[in-house]
């Protein structure tokens, strides 16, 4: 069963009207690409060290603006809570304002402004590393008279299915996410079984989370992964919304983190900061990302139902390569060791095998 959305704040927040907005420019020894000032979306994200085949010069596109074939994107925000209202605090279709720098670099972070008109003055962040991790740092400041109470919120867009999608049974697509430990895998069309969930207005299904964990979209070669606040609790979601019932391809897929309300009374600030990953798979990056404190991230890499021997081997592969500089030589090598580990069991099936032919004139 499809479930069509009367939502209109959820319906609202995927407009594809905004294609064509004010940017501001990506350029990073690895990324190119921009973010629409509407929204602050990140919206436009080339890989420049990848090519859609070995022969072609094209780059690789992993983020797409809304209005455009497959559109996806990531857009941070706040949910209003107790008096505040969706027009009191930033969403999809608010104007920011560039201060200061309009080109985020490695060494340039890019800061946005905006304000409601009512007391409330938010500042967002925008910093990336030399890899592919985004880092998305908000403040809110209350220059009115009374408390205003807000839950920080981010969320993935994925309009349709991916249009490459090879639906090969020993690599996932989908998504992936990581709750308290516990990973987990949905294909699209495991999201197109999900029921209903009025609250969310979509087909949906929500995990709590309370000390780590992230969730995204996952290729093949790729992955946008949105990564809240470690060591404090969130709410991850996984939505599809319906906006063709005779046609499940052209659903909306959503991965959202809702993290805990917060409070900024008169003459306060507060200030969150959350991250987003957007670009390769290469176990390195992950592996360092893990180690700077993002649980798990390795396994956004799908090891298979052997995952117990194929990370490990991996791992020597990886270091065999580094070693030698040819993964012809390096798969040698890994071969040699493999044999070498397995000396002592082939040793006693030798010596049993030699025994069995010293007793076979007997036996015949």
């Amino acid at each position: 069963m499809l479930f069509r959305s009367t939502n209109t704040a959820a319906s609202a927040t995927v407009s594809e009207s905004r294609a064509e907005t004010p940017r501001v420019t990506i350029d990073t020894p690895r990324l190119s690409g921009s973010i629409a000032l509407t929204g602050a979306r990140l919206d436009d994200l080339s890989l420049k060290t990848y090519t859609v085949a070995l022969n072609d010069p094209e780059t690789v596109r992993l983020l797409v603006p809304a209005g455009k074939d497959h559109a996806y994107y990531a857009i941070h925000g706040w949910l209003p809570q107790g008096d505040l209202t969706a027009a009191d605090v930033p969403g999809s279709e608010t104007p920011w304002q560039v201060q200061g720098n309009d080109t985020l670099t490695v060494e340039t972070p890019v800061t946005l402004v905006w304000s409601n008109g009512k007391g409330l003055t938010f500042t967002r962040t925008i910093s990336v590393d030399d890899h592919f991790m985004f880092t998305v740092t908000d403040k809110v400041a209350n220059t009115g008279t009374a408390p205003a109470t807000l839950a920080p919120v981010a969320t993935v867009y994925r309009h349709g299915k991916p249009a490459d999608l090879q639906n090969f049974f020993i690599s996932h697509e989908g998504v992936v996410g990581r709750a308290d430990g516990t990973l987990a895998e949905l294909k699209y069309k495991d999201i197109d079984k999900f029921v209903p969930v009025p609250a969310e207005g979509a087909l949906a299904e929500t995990r709590e989370a309370t000390t780590d964990g992230w969730v995204g979209f996952s290729d093949k070669y790729w992955m946008t992964t949105l990564i809240p606040t470690q060591g404090k609790p969130f709410t991850s979601v996984v939505k599809a919304l319906v906006l063709d019932d005779k046609n499940a391809a052209k659903n909306v897929y959503q991965v959202v983190t809702r993290e805990p309300a917060q409070t900024v009374a008169p003459g306060q600030t507060i200030e969150t900061a959350a991250r987003v990953f957007a670009g390769a798979k290469e176990w390195e990056t992950l592996r360092d990302y893990q180690a700077a404190g993002v649980p798990g991230f390795l396994d956004a890499i799908d090891w298979g139902w052997f995952f117990f021997f194929t990370k490990p081997i991996f791992h020597v592969l990886h270091w065999l390569h580094g070693l030698i500089g040819n993964m012809g030589l390096a798969i040698i090598a890994l071969t040699f060791v493999m044999k070498v580990l397995a000396l002592p069991l082939a040793y006693k099936s030798y010596v049993s095998m030699a025994r069995m032919k010293e007793l076979q004139p007997e036996l015949e």
